[in-house]
């Protein structure tokens, strides 16, 4: 695990920037990176994304959202869903994201 920090903006603070620390999960040469987005936006709270690298290649595997609109739960929003809010996060979800990082 590495950490990492994201200088995000806020946007409902003008011109406002706060840095946040994210992680990385690495296995090999594979990674999964939760890297911070923004803060405070329309009906949700932060938003991270979530990544898959392998070598080369990176991959989308979708958002996190704090506190999205009446839910206030972290939920987990798949890149390509046509909508929000998305599936609470449980352990279920979080292993299902990181499962790429096994051989």
């Amino acid at each position: 695990m590495e950490a990492l920090t994201a200088s995000v903006t806020g946007l409902l603070v003008e011109g406002r920037a706060f840095d946040i620390s994210g992680i990385i999960l690495r296995v090999d040469d594979r990674a999964v990176k939760f890297e911070p987005v923004f803060l405070y936006g329309q009906v949700v709270k932060g938003c991270v994304e979530a990544t898959f690298h392998d070598g080369g290649h990176v991959t989308s595997l979708g958002r996190l959202f704090m506190q999205s609109g009446s839910v206030s739960e972290w939920t987990f929003t798949p890149t390509g869903a046509l909508s929000r809010p998305g599936k609470i996060i449980d352990e279920s979800t979080f292993f299902g994201l990181i499962l790429e990082l096994l051989p």
